[in-house]
């Protein structure tokens, strides 16, 4: 590994440049390296706030190419940043891909171990995906890159070729929108939600099957804000469009304001207090996603609001055996 720029690292063993902070500026015009794994050139945002499950990475596809296809196990959402294009998708091994167009301001979910290639059609200019994924988690619980990515089982509850699937657009019983393709995010229609803090409308996602990944749409109106609020997940929120600023304070009474337009990438620390803010005339609109595996296996609310803890409070210290038989043959017994 070699420090390239002040600020970044990259790592010769994934081919990533790895920008360091909290923020980065204007994606569409953002430094990118070469990746010969998927013949392209990238940066990866993964270090961004010290996050160690959260991945993000930023990717091109040069002017009327392709990228490798392949599979992988982890949970991916794919922003398109600029350009279009289509990737072909398929769970089966023996199967008829489908075909999924997509442009620049969309979001596709890519269906864990689902075989995809995306391919971009404009043969002028280059396309950026801005991809969300589990994968740094998966990997420090398996300790292996062959199971993410050499893995043979199939998540055919997730995505089983079905010739609606990115069609399908519901409302599940606890109010997210399950859909697997999202056009347009800044025309998205959004519902006023006070709860998140004043002049707020937001509405969240439930795409690709993911457990992990949870993706919301977020608006903040003219001389609004998200409230004072931290929650046990990393996440990275992508400005789709207006300009404002986060506060982010610590414990101890640390405080960074971070200032953030359209096109640029946040990620507020885990733990910190963290406060969004809309600056302007004009509403700001964010792209959230954050990997909410740790509320997700406590058996947490996943909203992107603040998370009250489970209380398990004991109402019991121990048990009773008194005037049992605590004999092996007593304790198998039903």
């Amino acid at each position: 590994m070699a420090t390239m720029y002040p600020g970044t690292r990259y790592d010769e063993k994934r081919d990533w440049l790895l920008p360091q902070g909290v923020v980065a500026r204007d994606l569409a015009n953002h430094l990118l390296f070469p990746r010969s794994k998927r013949d392209s050139r990238a940066a990866a945002f993964d270090e961004l706030a010290g996050n160690t499950t959260l991945g993000v990475h930023l990717s091109q596809i040069a002017p009327g190419s392709t990228k490798r296809g392949h599979r992988h196990v982890d949970e991916a959402l794919i922003y398109i940043v600029t350009g279009h294009g289509w990737s072909e998708m398929a769970q089966a091994d023996h199967t008829v891909v489908q075909k999924v167009p997509w442009k620049a301001g969309d979001m596709i979910a890519i269906p864990s171990n689902a075989w995809h290639q995306h391919f971009n059609s404009d043969p002028d200019n280059p396309s950026l995906q801005l991809a969300f994924k589990n994968t740094r988690v998966l990997r420090r619980l398996f300790g292996s890159r062959d199971f993410v990515y050499a893995n043979e089982h199939r998540f055919s509850s997730r995505y089983g070729d079905e010739p609606d699937y990115w069609t399908l657009r519901e409302t599940l019983p606890d109010g997210r929108t399950r859909t697997n393709l999202l056009a347009s995010l800044v025309d998205e229609p959004l519902e006023a939600d006070p709860r998140l803090g004043r002049n707020v409308s937001a509405r969240r996602y439930a795409m690709g099957g993911h457990l992990m990944l949870d993706a919301a749409i977020v608006e903040i109106g003219r001389r609004g804000h998200v409230r004072a609020h931290r929650h046990l997940a990393e996440e990275a929120l992508y400005v789709l469009s207006g300009a404002g600023r986060t506060v982010m304070t610590a414990e101890d009474g640390r405080e960074l304001t971070v200032e953030w337009r359209a096109g640029d990438l946040i990620c507020p620390p885990l733990g910190l207090l963290h406060m969004h803010l809309c600056e302007g005339h004009e509403p700001a609109r964010l792209l959230v996603v954050r990997n909410a595996f740790l509320q997700s296996a406590l058996g947490m609310d996943r909203t992107i609001s603040d998370p009250a803890l489970p209380d398990r409070f004991p109402s019991l210290i121990e048990p009773d055996y008194s005037g049992a038989d605590l004999g092996a043959s007593a304790l198998l017994e039903p």
